[in-house]
């Protein structure tokens, strides 16, 4: 009886330890937990708590050493025997359909369900569509089919677009071609096998695709890069502000865990080049990861560190933020970098996260989630496939969210999604302004009307908060310029909110699209439409259909330029770039660029 005392006595006093330890603690969350700025608000999804969006350790890898090229020493477009082309003709490869987020079957499910939707609120157009308050510039032919591959082909093209201050980048699947700001060609189409040359995983021999191309604002350097057949993220780095001179170029794997990795999307951080994209174990969707690298050791051609972070589950298709401004002086200078997620397999809930200093503390976070179907008031279902005025569909993919550009503040998103307009449903294309911290939607809305179809949105903004938006449009009742051609729509920062001003076509198409897979065709992954350093002007690649005289690969990409007349007071203030080069009209950060948005 005696022992039982003590061993209960006993038992008591390791409880009251423990308790009085609890409540003295220091209140840290582990480095597992995340780390949260402010309170999180699942309004939107109040069945989600805190801990479903945990993510596993963080993944500090050794540092990648570069090597030097000089693009100007180049072949352009060496022949590549392996391109998807090529394979194709010698049955060794057979098209899909992309890596899709739902099985097939899930998707015809979708789709059948996404027939039936009721109609929205009325379309958000403020004015007739033939008044115009957005005016095209500059505008040019791009790459197309039989560019693209060194005397083969690809498809879908996925091209993408950055802008620094004398030059202009292009990519496709996959190559790249680099012009000044005339339109005249500087670098002719050059594939990334050639630019990796040398770099086992990455050139000639290796399955390439899905490219990227930004600049830096920041540092005036350009950053190219492509996923090397989903094991490994290729990347190279312009050495100055000259992107036809010398790059320094990384092979960086993705394949942490065995997983493919798919749809690397790349944003310019303060600190970092951040991107993210989704992974697949046996053609199934598994999750997704994001990336950070160490954008100040790349510019310098040293070895550089990166860190890795996998998101839970139900996250996909990472967006992180691209930034703009830093000329006019609207660039960050301190907190986290943010990132867009899609957050379920509706279209309807999107998150941010956020990165606070991969190279230090390494804090990740989520902000919120944002409802945009709550936010626009538009019933939306998985997008349709779009019918041709002769025939051949097309395919339309996912909603997943197309791009994340951070300018004054804000964040801006779009992506593609079917809805009513009031007589059937068709592929729609929605835009949404947010506030990263709180994850609250500012304004949004759904570009839609009936019998028109509007696929592969991005969007971008200038200082003024003029937004500008391009995409792929089809009107299958017009049998004469109906086939898939690049438009653009925009709306001022003063505009409505909510509202867009006009729509206008960039790029018309009287060619039906045929590829060498079978319908629906594959047409694209995304598109890329940027903002100049300048603050002022926009520009888009778009994707239309074109005739190349090859049946199995019709497609074309055309640039403009956009802007927004107002009062510009541009005057010819100097600045010097770290080569000592004279830019006009450009202006030191903490200036508004001499533009006046009255």
């Amino acid at each position: 009886m005696k022992a039982r005392k003590i061993i209960v006595i006993f038992t008591l006093m390791l409880i009251a330890t423990a308790g009085f330890w609890l409540i003295g603690r220091p209140n840290q969350l582990s480095p597992v937990k995340l780390q949260p700025r402010q309170p999180l608000d699942f309004s939107s999804n109040p069945q989600q708590d805190q801990e479903t969006f945990a993510e596993s350790d963080p993944i500090n890898q050794d540092p990648v050493p570069g090597s030097m090229i000089d693009l100007s020493d180049l072949p352009q477009n060496l022949h590549d025997p392996d391109n998807r082309y090529l394979r194709w003709l010698r049955g060794e490869y057979k098209p899909g359909k992309g890596e899709p987020l739902v099985s097939p079957q899930e998707k015809r499910a979708l789709q059948e369900v996404a027939l039936d939707l009721e109609p929205g609120v009325p379309s958000m157009i403020a004015i007739p569509m033939s008044v115009t308050n957005m005016e095209i510039g500059t505008n040019f032919d791009s790459m197309d089919f039989t560019d693209c591959c060194g005397s083969g082909g690809f498809i879908p093209p996925d091209p993408e677009l950055a802008v620094g201050r004398d030059h202009i980048i292009a990519v496709v699947n996959v190559a790249f071609e680099i012009y000044d700001k005339s339109g005249a060609v500087q670098i002719p189409a050059t594939t990334f096998a050639t630019l990796f040359n040398g770099i086992s995983g990455c050139t000639i021999g290796t399955q390439l695709f899905d490219p990227n191309v930004i600049y830096d604002e920041e540092a005036d350097r350009f950053i190219l890069g492509v996923d090397g057949a989903g094991v490994n993220y290729c990347i190279a780095a312009s050495l100055t502000s000259d992107p036809t001179g010398q790059w320094v170029r990384y092979k960086f794997p993705t394949n942490v865990g065995g997983a493919i990795f798919d749809y690397p999307h790349a944003g310019v951080g303060r600190d970092a080049i951040y991107m993210g994209g989704n992974t697949f174990v046996n053609e199934s969707f598994s999750g997704a990861k994001v990336f950070a690298y160490d954008k100040w050791a790349m510019y310098d051609g040293l070895a550089t560190q990166w860190r890795e972070r996998s998101l839970v589950v139900n996250q996909h298709t990472p967006q992180p933020a691209n930034l703009h401004g830093y000329l006019q002086g609207t660039w960050p200078e301190s907190g986290p970098h943010y990132i867009i997620t899609g957050s379920d397999n509706k279209g309807e809930n999107y998150s941010v996260f956020a990165w606070n200093d991969p190279f230090g503390v390494n804090e990740f976070y989520h902000n919120g989630t944002f409802n945009l179907v709550t936010a626009t008031g538009v019933p939306v279902g998985f997008p349709v496939s779009v019918p041709q005025p002769t025939g051949g569909n097309i395919e339309a993919n996912d909603w997943r969210p197309q791009d994340a550009e951070y300018r004054n503040g804000t964040i801006w998103t779009t992506n593609t999604a079917s809805c009513n307009p009031g007589t059937g449903t068709v592929d729609c294309v929605r835009w949404a302004q947010i506030k990263p911290e709180s994850a609250s939607v500012i304004q949004a809305g759904v570009l839609r009307s009936n019998g028109i179809y509007r696929i592969f949105s991005d969007l971008a903004v200038n200082h003024c908060d003029d937004m500008a938006m391009g995409y792929s449009r089809t009107n299958p009742s017009d049998f004469t310029w109906g086939y898939p051609g690049i438009y653009v729509a925009g709306r001022t920062g003063s505009t409505q909110q909510n509202m867009l001003l006009v729509e206008l076509p960039l790029k018309l198409s009287n060619v039906p699209y045929t590829a060498f897979d079978s319908p629906p065709y594959r047409w694209g992954d995304y598109t890329g439409l940027t903002s100049d350093p300048n603050g002022w002007d926009l520009w888009y690649l778009g994707q239309y259909s074109k005739e190349t005289g090859n049946s199995d690969g019709k497609w074309g990409t055309y640039i403009g330029s956009l802007s927004f007349p107002r009062n510009s007071t541009l005057s010819p203030i100097m600045m010097t770039n770290l080569e000592n080069s004279v830019y006009l009209p450009f202006v030191h950060n903490n200036s508004s660029g001499g533009i006046d948005c009255s």
